[in-house]
């Protein structure tokens, strides 16, 4: 028999203890979790942040195997989830209409703040407008009700319309047996103006429906069971859109790779420069919803007699909630407590400091201007010396809080400063853009707040929106007037949105005004466009 000293046995007990924590807290390959997200159209840039998360192992670093499932034709991601076939899904805002009808669906995120859902028709002529889809064979994919409310408000009837089962090809709009087709203002049209297809495109927000899109979301019990699994997918997927946007053209060549012959590298290049202004990255976290704009989407289906009135949000809307990690937070609780003694001991001399600084009221004084002029510096824009970013929703917020606040909000963007910079070089570009900025300070009102988001792009505030179309025909002309450190002129795109008519929120407000800008730009450029806005132009 073989028998084991004591002191070895104590050694072989005392590496099993030093070895525990890193068996449990090693995660091999067979301890990752399969879940399955269940997208709503084929493998394409649209769902690039899921892709990204899988590339980059975001998912295998919260512990999870995912599968990545393409829509066939008559999937819907909405029975998917909810017959467990798959653990989250990709849904529009129909999810609400959904919560409604008993589906215990839970919105995760928001990918889309707007959504790209429109329907694409046959051109008619210049004349051409929605009730011309009257008698009309359309395809309609599932979760289309915002498409639904959208010809509800505009008193067309969906029994005068023949419904069609979406054959979700990219082309489907070319097929002699159909009229119109609901579709993604991102997607579809790329194939089309390859085909030379005339046609046209009617979004819901031509008609005020501004509902988010491409909503991530999972079933109410499978969050109640693995909140941990759930929080750890929606964590790693909105990881991989932060890191997707930040680098398109790489998620694009995998795509190309990984499925060859599906699309080209040129339609999701399309995509991409499409989903820029509805995702917002610069201004919108990624996956951020307000509960005030999920409430006004509920009102908007109310009104339409969708939704009963004051429909309840409750338990649909996820709330985040941090995962308590034990050995973090004993460590936490230790810094915790070396940060208490070095506030005390920081705390003591504060107070010398005190005794010593209140014997001369100049030193004081002079110390508190530093400071003011120090807190100004970080609220200005280094190059033109207007406010920065930072400054503008913060006065843009304090404006809007004001009683019966009417003001407008102008997002201005230079035409063709890309090719001065390019040609003059970045110096002479530094140079146009504090020229620029002196000429918008010069045209606009005393009390305007003019700030620089970055680039070539500022946003103008004027506290009364009365004479805003007014200033704003001011601004084109003055900016439009030749260059006095160059042979050259430029010129500029506005776009212009109001409150409260265009948004009570300062978010809101220049998202609107910005999109109204796109339109300025497809339309032409040099000129003003105000929100709301007719489908945008084709790129």
């Amino acid at each position: 028999m073989h028998v084991i000293s004591f002191p070895r046995l104590i050694c072989r007990l005392c590496l099993i203890l030093l070895l525990a924590p890193c068996l449990l807290l090693a995660r091999p390959a067979w301890a990752l979790t399969p879940v399955t997200l269940q997208l709503k159209w084929t493998h394409t840039f649209q769902f690039a942040g899921y892709y990204a998360a899988q590339i980059r192992g975001y998912y295998r670093e919260a512990g999870l195997d995912v599968t990545l499932r393409e829509a066939q034709p008559g999937d819907d991601p909405l029975r998917a989830v909810l017959s467990g076939r798959a653990e989250f899904g990709v849904g529009t805002s129909s999810l609400l209409l959904a919560r409604h009808r008993g589906a215990p669906v839970v919105v995760l995120a928001v990918i889309f703040q707007h959504s790209p859902l429109v329907l694409l028709s046959k051109s008619g002529g210049p004349s051409a407008g929605i009730h011309d889809l009257l008698d009309k064979r359309v395809m309609l994919e599932p979760q289309s009700d915002e498409l639904l409310a959208y010809l509800q408000q505009e008193g067309i009837s969906s029994r005068r319309i023949t419904w069609l089962a979406h054959s979700y090809r990219p082309t489907a709009l070319l097929d002699s047996g159909v009229d119109a087709v609901s579709a993604y203002s991102i997607n579809e049209p790329y194939y089309l103006d390859q085909a030379g297809l005339q046609y046209q495109t009617f979004t819901p927000r031509s008609a005020g429906i501004d509902f988010y899109g491409d909503n991530l979301f999972t079933r109410e019990a499978l969050l109640n069971d693995s909140p941990e699994m759930v929080r750890a997918f929606r964590t790693a997927s909105l990881r991989g859109w932060q890191y997707a946007m930040a680098h398109p053209e790489e998620i694009i060549q995998w795509l190309v790779n990984t499925y060859p012959g599906r699309h080209p590298a040129d339609f999701h290049r399309h995509e991409a420069r499409r989903m820029a202004p509805l995702l917002r990255t610069d201004l919108v976290e990624v996956g951020y919803m307000n509960p005030g704009r999920w409430r006004h989407i509920a009102d908007t289906y109310a009104e339409l007699g969708l939704l009963p009135s004051q429909f309840s949000l409750k338990g649909f809307l996820y709330q985040t909630k941090p995962a308590i990690d034990w050995l973090w937070l004993g460590g936490a609780l230790a810094v915790t407590a070396m940060i208490g003694g070095v506030a005390l001991y920081i705390h003591r001399i504060n107070r010398q400091l005190t005794r010593a600084l209140t014997t001369s009221q100049a030193t004081l004084n002079a110390l508190y201007a530093s400071e003011a002029r120090l807190r100004e510096l970080n609220a200005r824009d280094a190059l033109t010396g207007l406010a920065n970013r930072e400054r503008l929703f913060e006065q843009l917020d304090t404006l809007l809080g004001a009683p019966q606040a009417q003001l407008a909000v102008l997002f201005i963007d230079l035409d063709g400063f890309k090719a001065i910079n390019d040609q003059f070089g970045h110096a002479a570009g530094d140079q146009l853009l504090r020229v620029m900025a002196e000429r918008m300070r010069a045209s606009l009102p005393a009390r305007a707040l003019l700030a620089r988001l970055g680039g070539d792009e500022f946003v103008a505030v004027l506290p009364e929106a009365a004479h805003a179309t007014e200033h704003a025909q001011q601004l084109l002309a003055a900016l439009a007037a030749p260059l006095p450190t160059c042979d050259c002129t430029l010129s500029a795109s506005i776009g212009m949105a109001c409150a409260p008519t265009d948004g009570h929120d300062a978010q809101t407000l220049v998202q609107h005004a910005d999109l109204a800008m796109y339109a300025a730009k497809r339309n032409g450029r040099n000129q003003l466009q105000r929100w709301p806005v007719a489908a945008l132009a084709r790129d």
